[in-house]
């Protein structure tokens, strides 16, 4: 019987630590269109200094683990940090902000289209344990894209053909934020396990269940 409680207390916690996905912007398009992102701190080629804010409703209840989202940087170039934040407002950073080094583990080139930039597609990990609420309103902004010549070329893909997603997009310049960006959002995408994160109801309906399946079992042991 040690047995069977050892095994469906793995799937227990398999189940808890399960990845999903939060939401989904689409995938990542690289051919169309997409908007700097290397502002405040570098100014674009336009000599604007840019970043982008994404508005979404949460697709379930999730601790984050992980964002994803594609990049342009001008072609021969490498990418190597960009600054996210996560908040309940556009550019808000309430909930999450942080720096991330860029290598090789965590962006990986695609293709250069034919604008002549390279697009990555840029997968990091969210600092532990932001939980997302299932039809909760958030912003996912993207900031300080750089590289190692500080060309301020990095972009934000938008996927669709260039016309973006649904999520509401924002565009600040020089810190003031100028409202909806024209088009739909940009490509990205936040996965996140169960966790501990589900009501306490939730939860003694999902232990009750396991404890009628481990009864069950050891009836049929028994016998």
């Amino acid at each position: 019987m040690r047995s069977t409680s050892f095994f469906l207390l793995t799937i227990l916690c398999l189940a808890l630590t399960a990845s999903a996905q939060i939401y989904s912007e689409g995938p990542i398009d690289g051919n169309n269109n997409g908007f700097y992102i290397s502002g405040p701190n570098f100014p674009n080629p336009e000599g604007s200094f840019q970043d982008i804010s994404n508005g979404f409703v949460a697709a379930d209840t999730l601790i984050l683990n992980t964002l994803e989202f594609g990049e342009w940087i001008l072609s021969g170039l490498t990418p190597s940090s960009i600054s996210y934040e996560i908040g309940t407002s556009a550019f808000g950073a309430d909930l999450e902000s942080w720096t991330v080094a860029q290598n090789a583990s965590n962006s990986h080139l695609l293709f250069t289209n034919g604008y002549g930039y390279d697009v990555y597609d840029v997968t990091v990990g969210i600092v532990c344990c932001l939980t997302m609420r299932f039809g909760g309103t958030y912003w996912v902004s993207l900031s300080n894209a750089n590289d190692t010549s500080n060309s301020g070329t990095e972009g934000w893909d938008i996927p669709d053909g260039g016309l973006g997603g649904p999520a509401t997009c924002n565009f600040r310049q020089s810190g003031t934020n100028f409202g909806d960006c024209g088009l739909g959002g940009e490509s990205f995408t936040i996965n996140g396990y169960l966790g501990w994160a589900p009501e306490p109801s939730s939860i003694l309906l999902f232990g009750s269940g396991i404890l009628g399946i481990a009864g069950i079992l050891r009836r049929r042991l028994n016998r």
